[in-house]
Parts: structure tokens; C-alpha cells; sequence
């Protein structure tokens, strides 16, 4: 197995063979994705059941809580392009926010890409909270965001009526590594607990900006057979359209979640 990091955050992990993989492989691409946050593996070709079989790598899949699964494989959602309007992603968030329990990792696995657009941007947020200002980490120490599903709903045509509202940490521990997170997406977060709404949208607005500096980021740009995994403890992503009409499919997956504290 070969290991190469490709920026801020994000490794490739390449001379492997996913579908037959060794207890030493896997305590390998398990120590990787702690320290890289994104890992890539290029050239996959993945059956539904062979994509879900590799995400318990990371936990126990998850049925998504709004958009609708594969038939016979109810966690996988199959994304394809329904044209910028309907472009879900355009905005940095982990995902799942709205959860008491949001899934840890999530997997996308890459079965038809345009050849231009449709890149997805990552962000280490590890990175934005140790570099935030620190009279604003220290005012920000304890406190909570409210997030909510309302805006996926509105989305989807769905009941606002049923939305769910949940509080996290600003600045989420990592229960495996013991670092520090920023913890908030502009996707999910409504407003910051406790605070005046004028003060928590300011508050909000400068650590959406904050979060998404060049410095912390890594770009993809997709190929067929890309499979990527991502830690939503400690990353923020946003998919770009940019290729209009064009096919791009891809089939995604959660795994299992934990508490933010």
C-alpha cells in the first residue's frame, strides 16, 4: 500500500485491493483517514453491495434521513444531474448536521463524470479552528449552534412542518484524535444559542468565511472510478456544478455517527 498526501488535507491510497483487504490494510487505511481526513482510491469498480461492504471500514451504513436509496440498498443514494437549479451541494457543510448523531464518514463513489466541472472542494476544519482568532475562540468556548433540516425539506418538497432542530458544539472534539474542529455549515446552522440574532448571523458569517480559506482546502476533480471518503468530524465539503446538462452520477454513502462533543 502506497500513501500520498495531496494537499492541506486529503491522501491517495493506491496499491490496494479494496475488495480483499488484510486486518493490516485496514488498521492502515484507518490510521490514514485520521490523519489525512480524505482519502481517495482511484480506479474502483464497485457493485452496490462491494461499495457498502467497504464503507464498514468506518461503521454501520446509514438510510439517509430525506433522500431516498437504491432499491435493495436503501443506505446508497444514487446522485445524478438534475441541472444547477437542483443542485443540492453548492454550499460548505458536513454532512447530516441536523442529527443528533451525524454519520462520521461519508463515501462517493464516482460511476459517470463530465470532462470539466463538477469539482468538490474540501476544507480542513482541524486547520480553522487553530487558526481562528483567539478572542474569538475564547468567546465562542462552550457555546452552541442550533442546525436544522428545514432548509433540505424546503428543498425537496418536503413537510417543513416535521423539520428537526438540534444543537452541537461550535468546536467539535474528535472522539479518536482528541483535536479540535470548527463545527458550524453554512448548509445547517440557523443560529448560534444564547445569542441576539443580529450578533449570532454576524458571528456566523465570519466563521462560514473563516472556514473555507484557500490554505485549508483541496480540490478533486473527479474521474470515473474515483472512490472518496471523507471524516465529517473534521471537514467541510462543497460540490460545484458547472457542467451543465452533462451526465454525472455517482452513488454515496454514510456510516454511523457519533454525539459532537
Amino acid at each position: 500500500m502506497e500513501i500520498k498526501k495531496l494537499g492541506p488535507l486529503a491522501a491517495e491510497v493506491s496499491k490496494v485491493d479494496l475488495k480483499n483487504l488484510t486486518e493490516s490494510e485496514v488498521s492502515q487505511i484507518k490510521t490514514s483517514f485520521l490523519e489525512h481526513c480524505v482519502l481517495l482510491f482511484k480506479d474502483q469498480d464497485l457493485l452496490p453491495d462491494e461499495l457498502k461492504d467497504i464503507s464498514t471500514i468506518w461503521g454501520q451504513p446509514q438510510i439517509h434521513p430525506v433522500f431516498k436509496g437504491l432499491d435493495g440498498y436503501p443506505e446508497i443514494i444514487e446522485i445524478n444531474n438534475y441541472g444547477e437549479k437542483y443542485h443540492t451541494n453548492a454550499h460548505w457543510h458536513s454532512d447530516v448536521t441536523f442529527e443528533e448523531t451525524p454519520p462520521d464518514a461519508t463515501l462517493l463513489y464516482s460511476l459517470e463524470v463530465p470532462d470539466s466541472g463538477g469539482d468538490t472542494l474540501f476544507s480542513n476544519q482541524y486547520l480553522a479552528f487553530e487558526e481562528l482568532d483567539e478572542g474569538l475562540k475564547s468567546d465562542l468556548e462552550g457555546k452552541r449552534a442550533i442546525h436544522s433540516n428545514i432548509g433540505v425539506l424546503m428543498l425537496t418538497g418536503g413537510d417543513t412542518s416535521k423539520a428537526k432542530t438540534v444543537e452541537h458544539p461550535i468546536f467539535r472534539e474528535h472522539p479518536e484524535t482528541g483535536r479540535k474542529a470548527l463545527y458550524v455549515t453554512e448548509a445547517f446552522v440557523k443560529s448560534i444559542h444564547g445569542l441576539e440574532s443580529e450578533e449570532s448571523q454576524d458571528i456566523l458569517q465570519k466563521l462560514y468565511s473563516h472556514a473555507s480559506q484557500e490554505n485549508f482546502l483541496y480540490r478533486h476533480k473527479w474521474t470515473k472510478g474515483d472512490l472518496l471518503v471523507w471524516d465529517n468530524r473534521s471537514v467541510q465539503h462543497f460540490a460545484e456544478h458547472g457542467y451543465g446538462d452533462k451526465v454525472r452520477r455517482m452513488h454515496r454513502i454514510t456510516t454511523s455517527g457519533s454525539k459532537p462533543f
